[in-house]
């Protein structure tokens, strides 16, 4: 399912900025630890988790598709020498996923990191959304990228990772659009909430 190109990053932005505009100014001072949070606190740690986790994810993305275009690469190697170079790259590559989500700072780790918990925001009164977290690691559970135990020495483990490669990148689409709907709803209860 193709999903249209949305600039997420610059939405999410804008709304942090708008919020913060329309937030009553008052002088920064150390918040005690039990201290309530203002209302609209909750909503803007959420976007920032999201658009942390939606960066992160450009990058795992990113990451991928040079993984895939090395899979590929392989493919069309008669050799099996040149084939176990490129297993080694698109290793490499694979590896840098992890290094990627290891990266990613503390709101964004809720999501897609290795802290992931569910995110409930609270909308004020008893109402709140939660926002569920999308495993990114290299796992079965996560995006399931295993090594190329063969160096690539036959098409056939080849065509298996180019499938991995495959299922990861509509994770990841599917966790970006996720996030995104998830973002699009508490944007518009930003200006609501910082009211």
């Amino acid at each position: 399912e193709h999903l249209p190109q949305i600039d997420v990053e610059a939405g999410l932005d804008r709304a942090l900025r708008f919020a913060q505009s329309r937030a009553p100014q008052v002088q920064p001072q150390a918040r005690p630890s039990k201290a309530p949070i203002s209302s609209a606190d909750p909503v803007r740690e959420a976007l920032a988790a999201i658009e942390g986790a939606l960066y992160t994810i450009d990058r795992v993305r990113d990451i991928i598709e040079q993984a895939y275009e090395v899979a590929l690469t392989a493919q069309d190697v008669e050799d099996a020498g040149g084939r176990a170079l490129l297993a080694e790259s698109y290793d490499d590559l694979r590896l840098s996923i992890s290094g990627a989500i290891e990266g990613v700072d503390e709101r964004a780790s809720t999501l897609v990191g290795r802290t992931q918990r569910q995110f409930d925001v609270k909308l004020g009164g008893k109402a709140h959304y939660s926002i569920s977290p999308t495993r990114f690691d290299l796992s079965a559970k996560g995006l399931n990228l295993n090594p190329p135990r063969d160096a690539f020495a036959t098409f056939e483990e080849i065509n298996t990772i180019l499938g991995e490669l495959d299922a990861a990148l509509k994770k990841a689409d599917r966790a970006a659009a996720n996030y995104c709907r998830d973002a699009q709803f508490l944007i518009a209860r930003v200006p609501n909430e910082a009211a």
